[in-house]
């Protein structure tokens, strides 16, 4: 395969210590802090520094079998909460908290006007509200707040499901806990009472998928509530949503992968304002954004684009959101119609486990069983006439052969860098996860000249990698 010369993947440092057996995902801390998770087989979660690229802390002793997925819990309130859920082949969940004190830290955050972050790794973070006054682990806490304190309380387990647990994830308010399996089920949860006090309750059990459930992740609330997808070993995706009442159903099924679906991934804010419809403006003040578009990678060896459908309210009908309207005379929210709009250039031989859309630069990048790493950006193609429709087009703009040497790459996230080697403060990296149990950090090195530069945003342009 030729490989293209926009930018080069450069090897940037290895986190140590590696873990002994198979590591399987890599998560970044979505709150802004230097920390990234790893699930391995070896029953435990590593967290990192992705400062230093060592090993920060251990969440240990709560699983019998592979930690499979990792989740932060996004922050909702500046408290210094680090909350993990972890998914395991143990067919549990696990609930992990960590008592230290960083309001200190948050502070300086927010008035550092350079975006710079002292170093929080140093620092302890607070859980929800007070320690509490045991632990699951039956360790003795230390009243000064020393060696002890820095474990990673086990909070709470959740059990429900009858197989394996696939995938974990936070909504983006973090209102809502999904989790998915070998059971074929998309259980939903919700944290209930006072923050902390580790109770949970189910709300909702899904079973459409007639197989495997590989992976969810949630759409942001748009104005009309969170949406989740769903992606499967029968080959489809699933987009769930709540509705008044509580009640949780499938509102669309997207069909047209030839495999098993691996991941998911929605488009961001950034590449939502890149490429704006032509009646509106990004720039003012009244912007808000579309419907995003979903990514998805497959074992079929592809990775498809997918977007909403547009589908006028059905005459005659009164609407769902009519508040004059009594609930039980309004219809139920309309399921949503989506379509292939775009499949990516074919950069892997065998299936990709994992992608991810970038927030800060909107490119994509691909990693799966062939060791490949590839980015991927989308770009203006011009106007098929006069006045007419702007076509666009994805164009691969760098690929790495044997990132783990012969190993499959089970994870690759975008992640900001925090070492002392980056050189802008939005600077981002790639982090992989592999078989050889190995996390590794990459730099992306942009490329002078014509094939290298970004390209400009003219709507006339033909853009040619």
């Amino acid at each position: 395969m030729d490989t293209p010369n926009s930018l080069r993947i450069v090897h940037l440092a290895d986190f140590k210590p590696s873990s002994s057996s198979r590591a399987w995902v890599s998560i970044p801390n979505p709150n802004g802090l230097p920390l990234i998770a790893t699930a391995t087989s070896d029953k435990t979660v590593r967290v990192y520094s992705l400062k230093n690229f060592t090993l920060h802390s251990t969440l240990e002793g709560g699983h019998s079998r592979s930690v499979r997925s990792v989740a932060w819990k996004p922050t909702v309130k500046n408290n210094g909460t680090l909350c993990i859920a972890t998914g395991s082949f143990d067919a549990t969940m696990g609930i992990w908290r960590r008592s230290e004190d960083m309001s200190d830290v948050i502070g300086e955050q927010k008035q550092q006007g350079d975006g710079q972050v002292d170093d929080p790794v140093e620092v302890e973070i607070s859980s929800y509200g007070q320690p509490k006054p045991h632990k699951r682990d039956n360790g003795d806490s230390d009243e000064d707040g020393d060696e002890d304190n820095e474990d990673w309380e086990f909070a709470i387990v959740l059990e429900g499901h009858d197989s394996e647990v696939k995938n974990v994830a936070y909504s983006p308010s973090g209102q809502w806990l999904a989790s998915c399996s070998r059971d074929k089920s998309i259980w939903i949860w919700e944290e209930i009472g006072d923050e902390g006090d580790d109770e949970f309750e189910t709300i909702a059990v899904l079973q459409d998928h007639t197989a495997d459930v590989k992976y969810v992740c949630w759409r942001p609330d748009d104005g009309n509530g969170e949406v989740l997808a769903s992606a499967s070993y029968d080959d489809t995706i699933r987009f769930w949503k709540g509705d008044d009442e509580g009640e949780w159903s499938s509102i669309a099924v997207l069909e047209g992968h030839e495999g098993t679906v691996w991941s998911l991934d929605w488009e961001p804010e950034v590449s939502q304002k890149r490429f704006p419809s032509e009646d509106t403006d990004p720039t003012s003040d009244s912007y808000r954004p579309q419907t995003p578009r979903l990514i998805s990678s497959s074992a079929d060896n592809t990775i498809r684009v997918w977007s909403i459908a547009p589908s006028p309210p059905p005459a005659n009908k009164p609407s769902y959101f009519n508040s004059g309207i009594p609930s039980t005379m309004r219809s139920g929210p309309v399921n949503e119609t989506w379509e292939c709009t775009a499949v990516l250039p074919k950069a892997h031989d065998l299936p990709i486990y994992s992608i991810g859309w970038s927030k800060e630069s909107g490119r994509v990048v691909s990693t799966g069983g062939d060791g490949r790493l590839v980015i991927y950006e989308e770009r203006t193609k011009g106007r098929t006439a006069v006045g007419g429709e702007v076509e666009r087009e994805w164009v691969i703009l760098g690929i790495l052969e044997g990132a783990h040497g012969p190993y499959e790459v089970n994870h690759v996230a975008w992640c900001t860098r925090f070492d002392a080697g980056k050189k802008a403060v939005d600077e981002e990296m790639l982090v992989t996860t592999g078989d050889d149990g190995d996390v590794k950090a990459w730099a992306i090195d942009e490329l002078a000249g014509p094939e290298g530069s970004r390209v400009e945003e003219s709507m006339n342009e033909v853009s040619i990698s």
